[in-house]
Order: C-alpha cells, then sequence, then structure tokens
C-alpha cells in the first residue's frame, strides 16, 4: 500500500512529466497531428501555424517555412499545390539534410533545405566569415549545426556544437 507521500511524488513525477511533454509538441501543429499533408488546406496553415516566415515559389508550388522558435529545434517545409493543399510537410532539421550541405553552396540555397538559422555568429579572427547555427535535437540531446560562410557568401565549411548548450558552458 502506497503511502501519501508516495502518492505525492507520484503525482508531482507524472505532472512534471506531462506538462514537459506539452511544452514540446503544445504549439507544434505537426507533431499533435492538427495538419496533415493531403487534408490541410492554406486556411488550415495559417490557422494553426500563423503566417510563414518565408514563402518560395517552385514551379506551379509554393513551400511555406515555419521555424518553431528562434530556439526551437524543429523547422518544417509545407509543399502547397496549385489549388492550396498542403501536399507534403517535411521538418528539415535532419542529419540527411545536414549532409547535403556542401563547400560552395549559396545562403538562399541553405535556406531552402534548412530554412532559417536560430542564430548568427561573427568571429574577431575571421571577420569575413559568418557562421549561421541551427538548432536541432538528435534524439537525446539539442546541440547546433553550423554552417559557415565565406565573405562571398558561400559554404566554407559546417560541424556540429553541442558543448554550448550544456549547463555551465561559456554561452
Amino acid at each position: 500500500m502506497m503511502t501519501m507521500t508516495q502518492r505525492s511524488l507520484r503525482r508531482i513525477a507524472f505532472m512534471t512529466f506531462f506538462s514537459s511533454f506539452l511544452a514540446l509538441v503544445g504549439c507544434d501543429r505537426v507533431a499533435t497531428g492538427e495538419l496533415q499533408a493531403g487534408q490541410s488546406t492554406v486556411a488550415d496553415l495559417k490557422q494553426k501555424m500563423g503566417e510563414p516566415a518565408s514563402v518560395t515559389r517552385e514551379g506551379d508550388r509554393e513551400v511555406w517555412e515555419y521555424p518553431l522558435g528562434p530556439e526551437g529545434v524543429r523547422t518544417y517545409m509545407m509543399t502547397v499545390d496549385a489549388q492550396g493543399t498542403v501536399e507534403r510537410i517535411e521538418q528539415v532539421l535532419t542529419e540527411a539534410n545536414f549532409r547535403r550541405i556542401t563547400s560552395g553552396m549559396t545562403m538562399p540555397e541553405v535556406r531552402r533545405i534548412l530554412g532559417r538559422q536560430s542564430r548568427e555568429q561573427r568571429f574577431a579572427m575571421t571577420p569575413t566569415e559568418v557562421t549561421h547555427e541551427y538548432k536541432f535535437n538528435d534524439g537525446t540531446e539539442d546541440a547546433y549545426f553550423d554552417v559557415t560562410y565565406d565573405a562571398d557568401g558561400r559554404v566554407k565549411g559546417t560541424g556540429y556544437d553541442r558543448f554550448s548548450l550544456r549547463p555551465g558552458s561559456a554561452r
């Protein structure tokens, strides 16, 4: 038989878990199943997600970008067909997409694949370069995927930063 203290601790643990779950997916209308490819419309997108961060035209389709953050770990690209139906929903901050980023790509090419960066860094030792950081979750922890651009705005290199999100780090 459980004591009152054990029941209270169990209730607190459950509420903590449930609150964390809601915080994680609470504003993510895709994760909650409220938006679905082939069924949702432009009106649904605007009602549930608001205005997109950007819209890119690709032939007779549009790609709507929805970063969840600035410090969120998901960014969605929603492909909308000519009739205004959501054709495809893709969470783009993935290892597969990170591998697609190669030297020489331009900033707009990278943005089309990964969406808007979480933040931008410039360093005194390399003042002509800029690094865009994309916060994501690798399944166990949050991390940053970094894309560094040269003075011409082309990808110079990529890498991962897991240290700066750890408690007690310099960031």
